[in-house]
């Protein structure tokens, strides 16, 4: 099951940066392995905002719990999940 996952964070004020890069490369981490189990179809860095992923889970469930699992979980200021369906064998006939 598709779904579009859009992830917008924020550093906490009283967060020092060093402690917050450490988040970060614990999230990329974790988003690259997501990509590496084909968890992610596509993803895309939005400028100055946030993150915009394909994700291909089993089930809403599943996609739920990869988003918690995620290190910067706690710190998303935004989170916007849709779920998608490939439209393009539909034009094909058309």
């Amino acid at each position: 099951m598709l779904f579009s996952v859009r992830l917008v964070s924020r550093q906490p004020h009283e967060m020092s940066p060093e402690s917050w890069q450490a988040i970060v490369s614990e999230q990329y981490h974790a988003t690259r392995s997501h990509f590496d189990q084909g968890k992610i179809r596509a993803i895309y860095r939005e400028t100055g905002l946030g993150v915009l992923a394909i994700y291909d889970v089993a089930d809403a469930q599943e996609m739920d719990q990869v988003l918690a699992g995620l290190p910067m979980s706690r710190y998303f200021a935004e989170v916007s999940v849709h779920a998608l369906w490939d439209m393009a064998p539909g034009l094909q006939s058309v």
